[in-house]
């Protein structure tokens, strides 16, 4: 039997995403499918790089493609694309090249703001994120202490430059 993108596809659906309880074919996770004679290659794009299931995910998900007669080989990739939060005004970003932010704050000091978002800022980044943080702390910014960093910033005459 010949194998091909469709059976490919069709022997997918039985991967399902544990969260949102579809398949990953109707969520539309599968980009890239190239199949060659008996190798099938594919990427599984998840919608974060933190998927706890992804191993699992991508396991399943070779395992149905080798059960297909005709497949000698399956190459599955894996990849995430954060979806940007869309806004009240969904014409323009809110920051041109920010997809997402986290605000970390509360109505009181010492209770810790500071430690949550530089954890939460390191967090995202050892999964793969591209993060920034800005300490707006008027009375003694800790973010610098926290993260080791001993530069001073300095200016371009209209940006502050990130240390």
């Amino acid at each position: 039997m010949q194998v091909n993108e469709s059976t490919v596809l069709e022997a997918l659906k039985i991967v399902k995403d544990p969260d949102l309880h579809r398949d990953i074919v109707s969520l539309g996770f599968i980009k890239n499918l190239v199949v060659t004679g008996g190798r099938v290659a594919f990427t599984i794009e998840l919608t974060t790089p933190a998927c706890p299931v992804k191993d699992l995910m991508r396991d399943q998900a070779r395992a149905a493609v080798m059960q297909l007669s005709g497949v000698t080989e399956v190459e599955v990739q894996m990849s995430a694309r954060v979806r940007e939060a869309v806004g009240p005004d969904a014409s323009r970003a809110a920051m041109p090249g920010v997809k997402n932010v986290i605000a970390v704050g509360a109505g009181k000091g010492g209770v810790g703001k500071t430690t949550v978002a530089v954890n939460l800022a390191i967090a995202l980044a050892q999964c793969g994120s591209k993060v920034g943080i800005i300490d707006a702390d008027i009375y003694g910014p800790n973010v610098p202490i926290m993260l080791g960093i001993k530069t001073q910033l300095t200016t371009d005459g209209q940006k502050i430059v990130p240390a």
